[in-house]
């Protein structure tokens, strides 16, 4: 027994000293069981990226070697990671017991999860993996992908948030932050940019290529990682300067594709002025040795944060001869939201895309405050307002998601970046701005940014350090109460004023819900909550924490019963309000003196109301016209919409149609002429909305014929006398009119012009015209144009939602879709399947709703991630059937009444 002891720990000695033994490769079906569909597992992580890789647009593949450096906190067998339709070559790995030894690479899951599996099990500590692959360049604007425009090839990598796998083998997750040492092989004519500078450049002759290695890079996650090549130009901005934050100068590039270099010099010389306020303000210099301002001839989203080399899309960062002054403020918009998140995002990271919010919502806000800053005159503030109304409409849904909300799914995580994200985070950073004071909230921003940087941080960590900075425990109760959970808060208010005793507000809090919404559960928040009160000039703003669900609110400031309240001091509170009938009255009556912020929320407050059966279409009314004469344009704006929600109700009825179109021309035509009198920026940009609004919602003939005639002038088709000039202010509309005047020849024009016409801005307007098309009969004609892919793949979809809003093409376009799905699908940008169903959303009958659900029961598979928009677009289907079997006729008669007499039906007087 002794002897048989000894030769067994014989053997294992050997074993210990010899090398570990080989391992057998584990069952695909095994592996797909285990696989995380989220996050990746803890205890796994890179340390450090090499890169090299050749990549010359004008091929249909790229390649090369991607060398990662992993730390396992346990002995492995090997590990998760990600990558997705790569054709891997090798993979090898070195540690302490393998020396340059094969692994094999297993595809797992659809969405990009891999296994590595060693040929023998390896302790803890440091791996070195080396990867060699190639794959093709996307055709749909995904991962690395390649576009030809204007003769030319192109390459750029579209990361976020999960597209890096697409092009890379690697750990992408935001969490995950590493440097990267790339080097890149190129044609010798390209111009490659990255997230760092040049550090070494290699021209191989022989060969027509140039070997390019960058600097290091900060610390990254893979989704903020710059590949960019082709024959750019490129435009040198002013560097910027060294300042009160920053001991040193950052060098300030333009990247266009050829002979656009002149109009990216605006956003370079804009540029500057953001740097310089997100530094004073944070106290934390801009943190790269670098600015690159990128205008890709495609790009599927606006822009792209990517670190120290900021993409866009060029027609959102372009500035040329035809831009308008809407144009302008649109460009400064998305600039400084990007530039915020060199501190918000790229700097300090969220760990999981749960956390989306800390970096898109404060980089919303941070867009307001740095351009009222630059322009204090430019309203922007208002736009803030605006955005966080915009907000609203999808929160009044049961199925709106919350602001931090789990996301277990890869599949889930585009979810996120929607209106409540951006625009409700927004709504409620504001809200809390505002009630506890700038100079309280903002200081402890600038010390969360300094805690955090180069690392990641979530809501908790935020959480934490804000109370901890500002000493504020209700602030962070209420950041919380809007942050994690979904939905819509409704404040009734209503002025009590007895004889003998102080005026008083009863306040109560419930969940919003329009007309037969299935919301069922109830909600709390902890509201930060202001009024304004007034009586004659007198007015004040009057607060509360309202944590219950009902409160008074004593007015101690009067001692008679006030005018008139306004239940959002400002507009700057996250919520809807409802009053009395006779205080809505009240508020109409006042509304001249309302602030402009104030004014916005009130005609949307007065809207929900309508739509959730609580208020009555003349006071609706009332506050909407209110509001169109008002002297700026985001609270006309609000008109506006007012009037087009109703629009759908009144298009099947001749008679409300007229009436409808007849009060458009009444209401507004006035305000029209105001804009068009005057040399102010809001005003002239009021004025392209206004004459858009009138030429086509109210079907104003002079306005569409002038509109027509300049559109039919700019394609090249022959008009005579003068015609109105356009600029990109313009193009949407008039492109749209002419479309719809002109029919198949207008629309062969216009494709003919681009070939001529070399203006990124014109180019999207064409897509945006041809799916405003409104003859049934030329459908078959627009869906085949959209497929070609001779607009692009953006396009294909843009044309769609177009011709899905247009309520004469609506019904035959949703039969083309639901006959067509599946090559649909494969001919749009690959982020663009998941919101699909939202193609649908605007449908109004328990037949489409049915039809959609049996839609996505036999495809959804091919739109992963599609159940949010499924669920989305179903209830709000539901919301309108509900609408108009409670207020249709209500709302077509109320417009009747205005009609001409022509159109008039009998019983009108």
């Amino acid at each position: 027994m002794q002897r048989l002891i000894l030769v067994c720990a014989l053997v294992v000695g050997l074993a210990a000293c010899g090398p570990t033994p080989r391992q057998e490769q584990p069952e695909l079906a095994d592996l797909y069981e285990r696989a995380p569909r989220g996050p990746l597992p803890d205890g796994v992580r890179p340390t450090a990226y090499t890169m090299d890789l050749e990549i010359d647009p004008r091929r249909s593949r790229f390649g090369g070697t991607v060398m990662i450096d992993v730390e396992f906190d346990q002995p492995a067998q090997g590990f998760w990671l990600h990558g997705q339709g790569l054709e891997i070559r090798e993979v090898t790995v070195t540690s302490d017991n393998m020396q340059d030894e094969t692994a094999t690479w297993r595809d797992v899951l659809s969405s990009g999860v891999a296994w590595i599996h060693f040929p023998r099990r390896t302790g803890a500590g440091n791996v070195r993996v080396a990867i060699d692959y190639t794959a093709p360049f996307d055709a749909n604007l995904t991962g690395l992908f390649k576009v030809d425009e204007q003769g030319n090839a192109y390459a750029l990598a579209k990361s976020e948030s999960i597209q890096a796998r697409r092009f890379m083998p690697g750990f992408d997750e935001p969490r995950f932050k590493t440097p990267f040492d790339l080097t890149l092989t190129v044609p010798g004519t390209d111009t490659a940019i990255a997230n760092t500078s040049i550090a070494i450049e290699e021209y191989l002759e022989e060969e027509g290529l140039k070997r390019i290695s960058f600097k290091q890079t900060r610390p990254l996650p893979t989704y903020l990682l710059s590949l960019a090549v082709g024959p750019f130009d490129r435009l040198d901005g002013p560097s910027l300067s060294p300042n009160e934050v920053r001991d040193f100068s950052v060098p300030l590039t333009g990247y266009t594709r050829a002979g656009k270099s002149d109009e990216i010099s605006y956003a370079l010389t804009m540029t500057e002025p953001m740097v310089a306020f997100f530094e004073k303000e944070l106290g934390v210099p801009y943190p790269y040795e670098k600015l690159d301002i990128i205008a890709a001839p495609q790009w599927p989203s606006g822009a792209t944060e990517l670190a120290a080399a900021i993409t866009y899309r060029e027609s959102r960062i372009l500035y040329g001869p035809s831009s308008g002054p809407a144009m302008r403020r649109a460009l400064l918009n998305i600039h400084s939201h990007e530039i915020a998140h060199m501190w918000f995002g790229d700097l300090v990271t969220p760990p999981w895309w749960d956390d989306l919010w800390l970096k898109e919502a404060f980089s919303s806000w941070a867009t307001g405050i740095v351009l009222s800053e630059m322009e204090p005159e430019g309203g922007y503030e208002l736009d803030a307002v605006a955005d966080s109304i915009s907000a609203m409409s999808l929160d009044s849904l049961r199925s709106a998601r919350a602001v931090r909300e789990p996301i277990t799914l890869n599949e889930d995580i585009r979810n996120a970046y929607d209106s409540i994200t951006y625009d409700k985070g927004l709504a409620v950073i504001a809200m809390v701005d505002s009630y506890f004071g700038a100079e309280t909230f903002r200081p402890a921003l600038g010390r969360y940014i300094s805690r955090f940087e180069d690392s990641v941080a979530d809501s908790p960590d935020f959480f934490e350090v804000i109370a901890d900075e500002t000493d504020e425990p209700d602030l962070t109760t209420a950041f919380r109460s809007f942050v994690e959970q979904s939905g819509l808060p409704l404040v009734s208010a209503d002025l009590q004023c007895r004889e003998g005793r102080t005026p008083e507000v009863l306040l109560s809090q419930s969940r919003y819900q329009p007309l037969g919404s299935p919301i069922e559960e109830g909600r709390r928040w902890t509201i930060p909550y202001c009024l304004v009160a007034a009586s004659g000039d007198n007015r004040e703003r009057v607060c509360t924490m309202m944590s219950e669900q009902t409160a008074t609110l004593v007015l101690d400031q009067f001692e008679t019963c006030p005018d008139w309240i306004m239940p959002n001091a400002r507009g700057a509170g996250y919520w809807r309000f409802t009053l009395p009938d006779a205080q809505w009255a009240l508020l109409a009556i006042n509304f001249g003196s309302l602030e402009p912020g104030e004014a916005m929320t009130a005609v949307d407050s007065a809207r929900a109301g309508f739509e959730a059966g609580e208020l009555a279409l003349p006071t609706l009314m009332a506050i909407a016209n209110a509001a169109a004469r008002h002297e700026e344009r985001q609270v006309v704006n609000g008109a506006v919409r007012s009037y087009s929600a109703l629009y759908r109700t009144v298009s099947g009825s001749a008679a409300a149609k007229a009436g409808m179109e007849a009060e458009i021309a009444r209401v507004f035509g006035p305000r029209l002429e105001q804009a068009r009198a005057s040399e102010r920026e809001s005003d002239l940009i009021l004025t392209s909305r206004l004459e858009s609004f009138l030429a086509r919602t109210g079907n104003d003939a002079a306005l569409r014929s002038e509109f027509a005639r300049a559109a039919n002038a700019y394609v090249g088709l022959p008009v005579s006398g003068d015609v109105r000039g356009l600029t990109s202010d313009d193009f949407s509309t008039a492109l749209a009119i002419g479309m719809q005047e002109g029919g198949e020849p207008f629309l062969n024009a216009m494709m003919a012009s681009l070939s001529d016409i070399d203006d990124p801005t014109f180019e999207q307007a064409v897509a945006y015209a041809i799916g405003q098309n409104n003859d049934p009969e030329l459908l078959p004609v627009i869906m085949d144009l959209s497929m070609s892919g001779q607009l692009g793949t953006r396009e294909t979809y843009s044309i769609m939602s177009g011709q899905m809003r247009q309520s004469e093409t609506m019904q035959d376009a949703w039969t083309w879709l639901q006959a067509n799905y599946p090559e649909f699908v494969l001919r749009i940008p690959g982020q663009r399947p998941r919101s699909t169903p939202r193609l649908a959303g605007n449908l109004c009958s328990p037949k489409a709703e049915a039809e959609l659900e049996d839609l996505f029961a036999e495809y959804g598979e091919l739109a992963p991630g599609y159940e949010r928009a499924l669920a989305e677009a179903r209830e709000s289907i539901g919301l309108c059937v509900a609408l108009e079997a409670e207020r249709g006729d209500d709302i077509r008669s109320y417009f009747a009444g205005f009609a001409p007499s022509e159109t008039a039906p009998d019983d009108s007087n």
